[in-house]
């Protein structure tokens, strides 16, 4: 396998991983053909035994119509681990641009400059992978419905929410003390006044013998 990273004694013509911020260094199997697979991309985005091309390939021309350009690579042979369709899809990826999807016997790996990370992942979840056309459909289903959500509406909506929010609650809070502003003014002219009462009658009473 290639990594990519350089070896202490080794050739680095013979270290030709292709680095990525996530993960930080990609393994591509030897047995994988890079240079293949990316020039059947760039012919209709598909590269895949025959019975698989023609349910890929609508799949491509139905994410093309929706804006996304999608490419599709299924590998026949299982790889030892689960990370390595994601780093077969990332290189591919630098090269196709778009979005990359890697179907293997028994997982998916992908990459992509359109669809963020979360939107992936999630579009993964209980994936069909045994049948690559219908995953391929499950995948660009998932993940042009995720991007249907208005966010930028949802942000301001919530933002308008805070705000009234905050205006109600300093109104209630006016309300509050003008209310207990009366209440505590007629208790001190009460207590006045009976004090004023109090002071005056002493002052009217003779003083007893």
């Amino acid at each position: 396998m290639t990594v990519g990273m350089q070896i202490a004694g080794t050739d680095p013509a013979d270290v030709r991983g292709i680095l990525h911020s996530a993960p930080a260094f990609t393994v591509i199997p030897e047995d994988v053909d890079l240079g293949s697979i990316a020039k059947d991309l760039a012919g209709d985005h598909v590269s895949a035994p025959s019975g698989d091309v023609a349910g890929l390939e609508r799949v491509v021309a139905e994410a093309k119509a929706k804006g996304h350009d999608m490419n599709f690579v299924v590998l026949e042979q299982a790889q030892p681990n689960f990370t390595y369709y994601r780093d077969i899809a990332t290189a591919l990826q630098k090269q196709t641009g778009g979005t990359v999807v890697v179907f293997g016997p028994d997982t998916v790996g992908t990459a992509s400059d359109d669809f963020s990370r979360v939107q992936l992942e999630q579009a993964q979840d209980n994936l069909t992978v045994s049948q690559p056309a219908t995953g391929a459909q499950q995948m660009l289903d998932r993940m042009t419905e995720q991007t249907q959500i208005p966010w930028t509406v949802v942000t301001l909506v919530l933002v308008a929410v805070v705000a009234v929010g905050a205006v109600v609650a300093r109104v209630l809070q006016v309300r509050r003390r003008r209310a207990a502003a009366p209440s505590g003014a007629t208790s001190s002219e009460a207590s006045a006044a009976v004090s004023g009462g109090v002071g005056t009658e002493d002052r009217d009473t003779p003083p007893t013998a």
